[in-house]
């Protein structure tokens, strides 16, 4: 069984070693093994450690990760559990929708200013903001 140091999983998922000592503490990544003082990381602690930077990177809280991991390691309400991930789901589709709002109004100014750019290069007058619709970039 393959396993890996602290400074190995800081790397590898772009985290702090200090998170990674809390995440332990706060009960998020439990069971990591010890050698002597060294912590040793395996698999099982990969995997949940994928899953918490999955629900952070999607805005889930640590009391959220906590209130859902409480589940998969101990008796917990499976109700609550599924209400927890149904509103994460409605958060994410909420950002989604927004997130793609925004690239829209992105595209458009990339457009602008590539077309500037454009009749800079080709001594050409420069496009007109208003020729450039929102809706031209659905």
């Amino acid at each position: 069984m393959n396993t890996y140091t602290i400074a190995e999983v800081s790397k590898k998922y772009d985290l702090p070693i200090s998170t990674l000592r809390y995440y332990e503490e706060i009960g998020l990544l439990p069971h990591v093994a010890r050698n002597g003082k060294n912590r040793l990381y395996d698999q099982a602690n990969l995997d949940r450690l994928a899953a918490i930077c999955c629900f952070k990177d999607t805005g889930m809280t640590l009391k959220e990760l906590q209130t859902l991991f409480k589940y998969e390691d101990q008796d917990h309400d499976l109700d609550e559990v599924i209400d927890l991930l149904q509103t994460h789901c409605n958060r994410v589709a909420d950002q989604l929708v927004l997130l793609k709002e925004n690239q829209r109004h992105i595209r458009r100014k990339l457009q602008y200013y590539t077309d500037i750019w454009s009749a800079q290069v080709n001594h050409q007058p420069h496009p007109d903001w208003d020729d450039y619709p929102l809706s031209r970039f659905e």
